[in-house]
């Protein structure tokens, strides 16, 4: 069973210029409709031991097989978030900061899961929805998050390009990675109810 994310914890530069790095955050809804095994896939891509291993060639395995999960669901894609930070002590705050955040909220303990409602995390042990969160701290720009024109942020052909944006991600530039599935096992999900007072209120419905 996947448990929750991987943090690379990589401490050093891999070249580029030390004085600059980059956050690259990107959260995606995925409607499930509570009865297939998407919960599952993802979960299990995510628990590839390629995505915590020092390599390069591991790292864009790993990378490769979350992006192709993430496009196979394109058409149930409902909602978003995602943010880009150009400034090293912000994109350092950024990633530590969402890195707690779904660390914190990941439900992976059986006390958890949806059989008993933990009041704290679920709301409801309905399944339809799963979330899947990526974030990155570069030392190296992440060029398609590089979007002036405010009116697209939030449609699903940026989302679109943003996730296919990661296959171009050269991995020796990562500092440190993380990629989460809220909730963080293979059989729970999210409810309508967990979504509308669950603290969610962030995610832009996709146009």
């Amino acid at each position: 069973m996947s448990r929750r994310s991987w943090l690379s914890g990589a401490s050093r530069l891999l070249g580029g210029d030390s004085d600059a790095t980059y956050f690259f955050g990107l959260q995606i809804l995925i409607h499930a409709f509570g009865k297939d095994d998407l919960r599952a896939r993802i979960a299990n891509v995510i628990a590839d031991p390629d995505g915590a291993l020092q390599d390069v060639e591991a790292k864009r395995r790993y990378i490769k097989r979350v992006v192709a999960v993430l496009l196979e669901q394109e058409a149930f894609w409902s909602q978003a978030f995602w943010d880009y930070k150009t400034e090293r002590g912000e994109s350092e705050a950024e990633f530590e900061a969402w890195a707690a955040e779904l660390s914190a909220s990941t439900a992976t303990e059986a006390e958890e899961l949806d059989v008993t409602v933990d009041g704290a995390h679920r709301l409801s042990n309905e399944k339809d929805y799963v979330a899947v969160t990526v974030i990155l701290h570069l030392n190296e720009p992440f060029p398609p998050a590089e979007i002036d024109d405010e009116n697209s942020y939030w449609t699903s052909a940026t989302i679109s390009k943003l996730v296919r944006g990661l296959l171009l991600v050269n991995p020796e530039t990562i500092l440190a990675d993380g990629v989460f599935i809220v909730p963080g096992n293979d059989v729970d999900g999210l409810s309508d109810e967990d979504l509308l007072i669950g603290g969610w209120s962030y995610l832009r419905v996709l146009q």
